[in-house]
């Protein structure tokens, strides 16, 4: 080595040298060709001692280079899809707030139903009965009324009128008495392809 090149040079051609080899090695040996399990270091080549009367440059250690492991690309398999689960259907009514499902009629229920319209119907039939004996009372009087005086036809009007109006007060109660039963209260369903 030269003797003439001050420590201060000699060190820094030491380091460039250094960074050209490890550049080299890089450059020359490719992470896909790089053993996986090999750390590669390399040492500073070694140095002539200073002569004794020149200041002593203190030792330059190359630092340690480390060459990537060569690793596969790293393929993620895509997640599997999350099973379709369709929400509960929701009804929302018109005051905004959501409405219950409706309940299946069971046998019990439209037995229930039945026995109570047929006792409501039972109580509404003599009014009914009553109802159509005074429109055909009031029908007969009206009947009559070309033969009468006009004093008589005035009166025979007015009765004919009070009937149907009572026959009328009549059905507006039968019907009462079976609307209080209401509805059944669920739904009944039908097999398919069956009348309603």
């Amino acid at each position: 080595m030269i003797t003439t090149i001050s420590p201060l040079r000699r060190a820094a051609v030491t380091l460039v040298l250094t960074g050209a080899t490890v550049l080299g090695a890089v450059a020359i040996a490719p992470a896909a060709f790089a053993d996986d399990t090999a750390v590669v270091t390399e040492q500073a080549p070694v140095t002539e001692a200073a002569p004794s009367d020149a200041p002593v440059a203190p030792e330059v250690v190359a630092p340690e280079v480390v060459v990537p492991e060569a690793t596969a690309p790293v393929v993620e398999q895509a997640p599997a899809p999350a099973p379709v689960v369709a929400p509960p259907l929701v009804v929302i009514g018109k005051d905004g707030k959501p409405v219950k499902q409706p309940k299946v009629c069971t046998d019990k229920d439209q037995k229930e139903y039945d026995a109570k319209l047929a006792k409501a119907n039972q109580q509404a039939a003599p009014l009914l009965k009553a109802a159509a004996q005074l429109r055909d009372a009031s029908a007969v009087v009206r009947a009559q009324i070309a033969r009468m005086t006009s004093a008589q036809a005035r009166v025979a009007q007015a009765l004919a009128a009070v009937g149907d109006m009572a026959a009328s007060k009549l059905e507006a109660q039968a019907q009462g008495i079976v609307a209080k039963v209401g509805g059944i209260g669920c739904i009944v369903v039908t097999a398919p392809g069956g009348r309603f």
